[in-house]
């Protein structure tokens, strides 16, 4: 047997009929897959419908019928108990898979020798489901890494072989959240976790009733039930690095959408104490190798809640991330705060860590203007740079040989200095401003075609952007003395993603 499919079910009709039709129609075959579904007390024909489905395909379908235990953690170890598959997936009731979802997951891990493999999860129904881990298939990805401690569901497969040898199971005390000790104990434990991103394999529905657990509890209920999930986390994986790389997940995403959400819409007679449990976990957990992972807005957020400063964490609710001018000193990105808000803080509050930093330094323009003025050519852009930037920006024409389809370059410092480039302007709001004479830059080069880019030094890199615009008029411009003139054919292109080219032709 390759695969048993564990499914934890409590009143889920309708939707529980398609997470079995789903199961019946995978290609793997009966013969290769095994479900155990767990009826935990379910109240709305869910059981029955499980008994429907096991009696309509005999011995596809084990099912155990038992009292409610409050939560999905005990069905599965129930579920896990009865396997007998090589590898084992959990599914929840709610949701369902591709057709090819086991036949692809199974192969792809013998193929790759995986402990773990996450196969593509999407979203249905506006449920969210981040999308970097899926970016590309990898047979192996580093643990904790960037990626898994965002990814800690236990929609994944396991080998069974290492739940078994580690004796991993689902904590029964926890009311939610129990998959994420569980998968963060098998991650920890992996020799290999790998991911399959070339096929859908899981579609994760949010329910028209709006009853998934993460959608219903209060304020109160998710700060006891994240911090119960840290707590056992932190059992699991002694105090450094590894921890930290996962509890930076609980900070970054779930524990500040209680200060964005739902700190400015409470009672003060909840706020306060909402304050003082994020500043217990903050007192346990909230390492300076978290700090330096976290965004500016979500540090800020953070020394306002360290320092019980409600009016500073308002203030903030009204700051968008996305529209804030960044500053660049050479070495690092920095946020560049709004009047409004207190900023006599120490500068590496501001910063982004590199990760982020990457992340918006190709967001930084919108569609440029290009035109022609006295033989110059005259690039006029929108950007979020701050003027202080305007030291580390250049604009450069970079040889356009073999450059279709390549994302923008991160070059070595060093390496970008030896391109035609000239430094810019870039006006209080934000807009960037560029003349050049190509002709007297390009004129006689080898290369007949060249890309206008956008050069930012960051750190030890330099980062270059593509220009995106409206094509416009070739010129034609004459060069040189009396008796020696030159004509030369400039025109300004657009590729089919809409980059800026330049092609100057002597005649």
């Amino acid at each position: 047997m390759d695969v048993t499919v564990v499914v934890p079910v409590f009143d889920t009709m309708p939707y529980l009929t398609a997470t079995l039709d789903s199961l019946v129609a995978q290609s793997i075959g009966a013969s290769r897959m095994h479900v155990v579904a767990v009826d935990d007390g379910s109240t709305d024909g869910s059981g029955e419908e499980l008994d429907r489905y096991a009696a309509a395909h005999p011995g596809l379908l084990t099912v155990v019928h038992q009292a409610n235990s409050g939560g999905p953690a005990g069905p599965c170890n129930v579920g896990l108990e009865l396997a007998q598959g090589r590898y084992v997936f959990f599914l929840g009731s709610d949701d369902y898979l591709g057709e090819e979802a086991l036949e692809r997951m199974v192969d792809r891990a013998d193929a790759w020798g995986s402990d773990v493999l996450c196969g593509r999860m999407v979203g249905v129904n506006d449920r969210y489901v981040s999308q970097r881990l899926y970016r590309e298939d990898a047979e192996d990805v580093p643990f904790p890494g960037e990626l898994l401690p965002y990814a800690l569901s236990n929609t994944k497969l396991f080998r069974r072989a290492l739940l078994e040898e580690h004796s991993i199971r689902y904590a029964l005390d926890l009311r939610v959240g129990s998959d994420q000790p569980f998968t963060v104990e098998a991650l920890h434990h992996a020799a290999r976790v790998s991911v399959l991103a070339d096929y859908t394999c899981y579609y994760a529905v949010r329910r028209a009733d709006a009853r998934n657990i993460s959608y219903t509890s209060t304020w109160r209920a998710r700060l006891e039930d994240i911090g119960a999930v840290m707590d056992h986390i932190a059992e699991l994986l002694p105090a450094g690095e590894e921890r930290d790389g996962v509890l930076v997940r609980h900070f970054d995403s779930e524990l500040i959408k209680l200060v964005e959400r739902d700190h400015a819409v409470l009672p003060e007679s909840d706020r306060a104490p909402l304050r003082a449990g994020l500043r217990a976990l903050m007192d346990r957990y909230f390492t300076d190798r978290i700090y330096a992972r976290l965004g500016p807005l979500t540090r800020l957020r953070y020394c306002a809640v360290r320092a019980d400063d409600p009016q500073a964490i308002d203030d903030l609710t009204t700051v968008d991330a996305d529209e804030l001018p960044l500053v660049l000193d050479g070495e690092h990105v920095s946020f560049h705060l709004p009047d409004h808000v207190d900023d006599s803080l120490p500068p590496d509050v501001l910063q982004l860590p590199l990760t982020h930093a990457r992340r918006m330094v190709f967001r930084v323009s919108s569609d440029a203007r290009v035109t022609w003025a006295e033989d110059r050519l005259h690039l006029e852009v929108p950007t979020r740079l701050d003027p202080r930037s305007t030291p580390y920006v250049r604009a450069a024409l970079i040889a356009a040989t073999g450059l279709e389809g390549r994302p923008a370059l991160r070059r070595d410092r060093r390496a970008a200095s030896d391109k035609p480039s000239r430094r810019v302007d870039i006006a209080a709001d934000g807009t960037l401003t560029w003349s050049g004479d190509v002709v007297a830059e390009l004129g006689d080069r080898d290369h007949a075609l060249w890309e206008l880019r956008l050069q930012l030094d960051v750190g030890e890199h330099t980062y270059a952007l593509p220009v995106y615009a409206e094509p416009i008029e070739p010129q034609q411009v004459r060069r040189g003395g009396i008796g020696r003139r030159r004509h030369y054919d400039v025109e300004v292109l657009v590729d089919s993603e809409s980059r800026v080219l330049v092609s100057c032709e002597k005649r």
